[in-house]
């Protein structure tokens, strides 16, 4: 799991209304960022009770894309204080695709 510091606090972020917000999205994803005047980068990750009934997959699905980001050291910048705040909200057709699918499609999407 992502340590507490790297996470986003989602819900204090979605009720700013001062922010310019860049946003992507891929048929599995969509990313939305924002600058964080920190230096180091924040994630959050919105999963639907539409894409899953049950909070255990939703839950795993979380951790899985959280590990990713843990692995692949995504919260680390090279300047300081250019760290980016960044929310990734999981769309339905994740549901067909495997751990291993899920991984490459972060990869692909997110660099």
């Amino acid at each position: 799991m992502l340590a507490k510091k790297f996470r986003l606090p989602i819900e204090k972020w979605i009720k700013d209304k001062n922010k310019k917000i860049f946003t992507k999205k891929s048929d599995f994803f969509i990313l939305k960022t924002n600058p964080n005047n920190l230096d180091f980068n924040r994630f959050g990750v919105v999963i639907s009770s539409k894409v899953y009934k049950s909070s255990v997959k939703r839950n795993q699905l979380k951790r899985t894309i959280f590990d990713f980001i843990r692995l692949k050291k995504l919260y680390e910048v090279s300047n300081k204080n250019s760290g980016r705040d960044f929310l990734i909200i999981v769309l339905s057709p994740v549901v067909k695709l495997t751990k291993e699918k899920i991984n490459k499609e972060l990869k692909d999407f997110l660099q």
